[in-house]
């Protein structure tokens, strides 16, 4: 089986843009209010289907909000980090992960538990908002 080609359509980039443009975690609603501010006519539920599309891709990250609400936020790929969220606007930062390598190694050692994944979330204000 061949690799299925990917489309690059005018709201996948536009979708794209949105979130490469703010360093937060947006909503589909959101997003699809910000585009149409724009005059980007684009569908809730493309936006719903291209966020979904970019996840798969490993492209965005979905978290819940607060509200329990997905929200996406493009991310680099190429490396599994974590992330300090700004309380007061939103800015959200990419933390390194390379120190939890001890915390599994003190799970599996201390505790007999292997580590099979993990999701840390930091939450504040960042440096403008302080």
């Amino acid at each position: 089986m061949g690799t299925r080609a990917v489309y690059v359509t005018k709201p996948r980039e536009q979708i794209a843009g949105l979130l490469r443009a703010e360093p937060r975690f947006f909503s589909a609603a959101e997003i699809h209010r910000r585009l149409d501010e724009h005059e980007h006519k684009v569908s809730l539920s493309t936006v719903y289907r291209t966020l979904e599309h970019l996840r798969e891709r490993g492209e965005v990250t979905e978290r819940a909000d607060d509200a329990g609400e997905a929200t996406y936020k493009m991310c680099a790929p190429t490396h599994h980090h974590h992330h300090a969220i700004c309380r007061a606007c939103g800015r959200v930062e990419d933390v390194d992960c390379s120190t939890m390598e001890q915390l599994a190694e003190s799970l599996r050692s201390v505790h007999g538990f292997e580590l099979d994944e993990h999701k840390m979330e930091f939450t504040g204000r960042c440096r403008a908002c302080r």
